[in-house]
């Protein structure tokens, strides 16, 4: 027996069985919302960091360290914060919840996911954000379970969500996790038969609508208001939006 073209012709087959979905990604494109994203940003780090360019030379080195040595002046001005405005603190923690269900089976990458506010936030004892808002997230990292125990994998990162005033509030962390595989008994498949091995299935990550998680508040957010007159801006009776005057002649 050939066994060269024996394990040539179980790879071909394992790897038609675990892309049979890939000419449905193509065709089903327009029947999901996709997000807009910098694939070079990841949302579950725990700090964003800038990579300094190669090659810089000695005087855009010591341009670089002396604008740092101005900026260590500026430690009691709040990042993007403007004097005087309340703000939301970066880091701080949301609570949400999916709207609908979540599976490794069927979601692609950057599609869009929508959660929603699970309690107030509140800022100085007024309401910024209401329990139910609604935020979006995206699919930021999704693998589908296939053969030899391959686990499903889905990331849902958190993008952004709306303040009571309009005001934009950028998102990171969410929602992670792996399924399972059965190491021990894929492992004698394919001790005992490569083809055994291709239809040992991990298991897809599944999260029902209402699944709770957290997440993390990106930059400091300027709420475009002082202190004092926090309570008039986030009153849900005022419209906040563009406003356009219109002269009819």
């Amino acid at each position: 027996m050939n066994y060269k073209k024996l394990f040539s012709a179980i790879l071909c087959a394992n790897f038609l069985i675990n892309s049979t979905y890939m000419p449905v990604v193509f065709a089903s494109e327009a029947t999901y919302k996709q997000v807009v994203v910098n694939e070079n940003y990841d949302p579950f780090a725990d700090e964003e960091t800038t990579k300094e360019p190669e090659n810089l030379t000695m005087k855009q080195r010591v341009a670089k360290i002396m604008e740092e040595e101005k900026n260590k002046n500026k430690k009691q001005i709040i990042e993007g914060v403007e004097n005087g405005h309340i703000y939301i603190p970066k880091g701080t923690k949301l609570n949400v919840e999916l709207l609908e269900m979540a599976t490794s089976k069927k979601l692609k990458k950057n599609q869009l996911v929508e959660f929603k506010m699970v309690e107030n936030l509140i800022i100085n004892g007024v309401i910024v954000i209401p329990k139910d808002t609604i935020g979006i997230g995206y699919v930021y990292e999704v693998q589908k379970a296939g053969g030899f125990g391959r686990k499903g994998v889905l990331r849902i990162a958190g993008k952004e969500i709306k303040t009571l005033n309009n005001i934009t509030v950028p998102l990171k962390k969410g929602l992670e996790g792996k399924g399972k595989t059965d190491g021990g008994a894929v492992a004698v498949a394919a001790a005992v038969s490569l083809v055994g091995g291709l239809f040992m299935k991990g298991t897809n990550i599944e999260y029902p609508a209402g699944t709770n998680f957290e997440v993390e508040v990106r930059n400091n957010v300027d709420l475009q208001t002082t202190p004092e007159n926090l309570k008039e801006a986030m009153n849900p009776n005022i419209p906040h939006g563009i406003e356009l005057n219109i002269e009819v002649k």
